[in-house]
């Protein structure tokens, strides 16, 4: 008597496109969870840095002069306070910017500060129509004292056309673009971020900061559930393997 191995006909085949389909969700799944607690250490990191810059800088001043070489990373979440002089005339309207399910725009102007640098500060966002490429930008007096917030995100937006910003007259742009709101306001003594205005001032604008949101246990709980769900798949996908069975067979 001796015992062969075989395989049962057909099984095989399915067994081994189940597994596979199921090491593939176990790859997906394991990819997303490491993505969220990415997600989880951005969110604390700019948490832990907002926290730790409270204290007011005043931009352009002898304490904090603009030198060359800054990064917009040094000034990112920083708290500041500006003093100078606006150029209203070379204002833009950043486009597509929704307020409460309103279209509109945030408006931005160039300040130039007491070391005669130059900054651009998101004053807020007022109402605007459709297709429309000018807009008449409400003006304000030169700040005394202007507090803010120094952000390092420009706001990026889908691109719906391809308009040039800084290359026509208009002053509405879809996009802000450093080099060409260099062109507009001249000189290269420019900070390398966009302050969100905080002080309140009468000029019809509607301001208000973004938040970081403190989410970073939502993140990590969403990281446990597809690392569980990975594990699940990587269960099924042993389980449903192809296996051998033995049988009998006799030799005369």
């Amino acid at each position: 008597m001796q015992q062969s191995t075989v395989m049962t006909s057909g099984r095989p085949i399915r067994a081994w496109a189940a597994v596979i389909v199921f090491l593939g969700f176990a790859a997906i799944a394991v990819q997303l969870g490491f993505w969220q607690l990415g997600r989880a250490d951005e969110k604390q990191a700019m948490i832990d840095l907002r926290a730790g810059r409270k204290t007011p800088a005043a931009l352009g001043s002898p304490e904090q002069p603009w030198k060359n070489g800054m990064s917009a990373q040094d000034l990112d979440q920083q708290r500041v306070v500006l003093t100078g002089k606006w150029m209203h005339s070379e204002s833009i309207a950043l486009d597509n910017r929704a307020w409460e399910g309103r279209a509109g725009v945030h408006v931005l102007s160039p300040l130039v500060l007491p070391d005669a640098s130059r900054v651009w500060v998101n004053r807020g966002w007022m109402p605007k129509l459709p297709g429309v490429n000018q807009v008449a930008i409400p003006a304000a007096n030169d700040a005394i004292r202007l507090e803010g917030l120094a952000l390092a995100s420009v706001m990026k937006r889908m691109e719906l056309g391809k308009q040039g910003p800084g290359l026509s007259a208009d002053n509405v742009w879809q996009n802000f673009d450093w080099q060409a709101s260099q062109r507009r306001i001249g000189g290269d003594r420019v900070w390398p971020v966009i302050v969100w205005q905080i002080t309140e001032t009468p000029d019809g604008l509607l301001r208000r900061l973004p938040e970081v949101e403190d989410d970073v246990s939502k993140h990590l709980g969403y990281a446990v559930q597809w690392f569980l769900i990975c594990l699940a798949c990587l269960f099924f996908a042993f389980r449903l393997r192809p296996r051998r069975t033995k049988s009998a067979g006799t030799l005369n």
